[in-house]
Order: structure tokens, then sequence, then C-alpha cells
């Protein structure tokens, strides 16, 4: 462990974050990502709090500093892997157009109809005059959706891992 309380922090975020509800996911994503960025600034600070002098010409020395480098690149790599994967999931609950939340709300059939479409006025399934929502409001509830099926899909994995069945991507 190179940093320990940091380290720890990061556990204990993603922990929580695999714990979220579809009402604080996003905060607990914003809070991880926080954490990825300041490991990930601490292993580029490394070389310097070790007091590598990476021009040093003894091999034994020359053969552990490019150890140290391989390590923090490694370490490096996958939080950035990490950090990109969590992003990913933030955004496909953030940034949700009015044609995507169309899209979610047939896809997860919202209040019983899989045709809503994108108005001018707003957002409507087919042939309804009455029951209308704004683009906001169908963003706001595709994002509800998207953040729901995103925890439904995190519990079968933890369920799947639990009972030793195998995980695919």
């Amino acid at each position: 462990m190179l940093f320990p309380e940091l380290e720890e922090r990061l556990h204990n975020t993603r922990h929580a974050l695999g714990r979220a509800t579809s009402e604080n996911i996003i905060e607990h994503c914003k809070q991880y990502l926080a954490l990825l960025a300041e490991y990930r600034g601490e292993l580029y600070k490394l070389p310097d709090k070790l007091g590598i002098n990476l021009r040093s010409r003894s091999s034994s020395s020359r053969e552990d500093i490019d150890n140290i480098r391989k390590a923090v690149r490694v370490a490096i790599e996958e939080l950035t892997h990490e950090h990109n994967s969590t992003t990913a999931v933030l955004r496909s609950f953030t940034a949700v157009s009015g044609y995507e939340a169309v899209k979610t709300l047939n896809r997860r059939k919202y209040k019983g109809h899989d045709d809503w479409e994108l108005r001018a006025g707003g957002v409507r399934f087919s042939g309804s005059i009455d029951d209308r929502l704004t683009v906001q409001e169908a963003v706001d509830a595709a994002s509800l959706l998207r953040r729901e099926d995103h925890i439904t899909k995190i519990a079968a994995l933890r369920v799947q891992t639990r009972q030793g069945i195998p995980v695919s991507n």
C-alpha cells in the first residue's frame, strides 16, 4: 500500500457507490471520481516524494526505478480506466437529451406507454392531449429510470458474484 489512508477512503467510497440508491448514486459517483483524481495525483507525485533520481547510472537502482515506474504506470492506468468507466456511468444519468429521454421512456414503457414522442410543446405519448411532460420532466424521469436500471444491474451482478456465477461484461 502506497497511501493507506487514501486507499482506505477509496475502498470505502467504491463500496458506498456499489450500494448506492437511485436517489444518491450521482453524488456517490462524484465523490468517487474526486478520490480517484486525488489518488492519481498522488501517484504522479510519487517519484518526487521518494527522491528517485531518474537519471541514476547504477544498474541495481536503475532496475528498482524501472520497477517503481512500471508499478506506478499500471496503477495510473487502472485508475484512469476506473475514472473513465465511472464518468461514463455518471454521464449516462446526467447528460440526457429530449430524444434520449423519449427512447428511455419508450424502452421502459413509462406510465404504460411505449409510444412517447418529443414535440414542440413537450413529450407525450401518441394520441394523448392531457398527459404531457415538459422536456425537463421527461429528462428527469429518464434519468431516474436509467439510475434504477443501473442499480438493478449492479445488484444482479453482486448476486451472481456471491453465487459464483461468471460475470460477463
